[in-house]
């Protein structure tokens, strides 16, 4: 017989994972605001521009990537076509490469000197922090999708859960393409 789980000790887990996530908030808002404080205030030399831009163009790719095959991971769990564990493993496969994707857009975004009074530019680096914003969010959906059996179909969540992973991949596709798309448009118009 196994003995109940201590209500103490998971509200102590609960208290310590919301603290986690507060600081990868905290964390997020600060790569970005100095990433837009030193773009907005260092005018690198030349020779710095397309290094600057082949990192940013690597991570794009990197981050996104990860975006696009835990989603699409996600969307065959949805129709049944992969397992909520082939979820989770790519899930732990991935989010370093998209949190690496992440990191260093911030730092090579700072050296492309982003003209913020554009409007579509405010927009990309708003998509990029919601991008990042919602990764920090996902880790409690993880933590509530860890909690489940690994071979549940996702028609038999409760409804609230199935709406929530549903959101955080809309979430997550439409920050990273808004940001693909408008850096896409700013550099083919310089």
């Amino acid at each position: 017989m196994t003995t109940p789980p201590n209500p103490r000790l998971r509200a102590e887990r609960v208290r310590a994972a919301r603290h986690r996530r507060a600081i990868g908030y905290w964390w997020v808002v600060i790569g970005w605001l100095l990433s837009l404080w030193i773009g907005a205030s260092v005018v690198p030399h030349a020779w710095v521009h397309a290094p600057a831009l082949f990192g940013h163009l690597a991570a794009v790719i990197v981050g996104l990537g990860a975006a696009v095959l835990l989603e699409v991971t996600g969307l065959l769990w949805m129709l049944r076509r992969s397992s909520l564990e082939d979820l989770r493993r790519v899930e732990r496969t991935v989010t370093t490469l998209a949190w690496a994707g992440i990191v260093v857009l911030f730092a090579t975004g700072a050296f492309l000197q982003p003209d913020l009074s554009q409007p579509l530019t405010a927009l990309k680096m708003l998509a990029v922090l919601v991008a990042a914003m919602n990764g920090v969010a996902m880790t409690r959906l993880t933590a509530e999708l860890g909690r489940l059996p690994g071979t549940v179909r996702f028609s038999a969540l409760p409804s609230r859960l199935k709406l929530w992973c549903l959101w955080s991949a809309v979430v997550s596709q439409a920050a990273w393409w808004t940001a693909v798309l408008i850096g896409m448009l700013n550099t083919a118009s310089r």
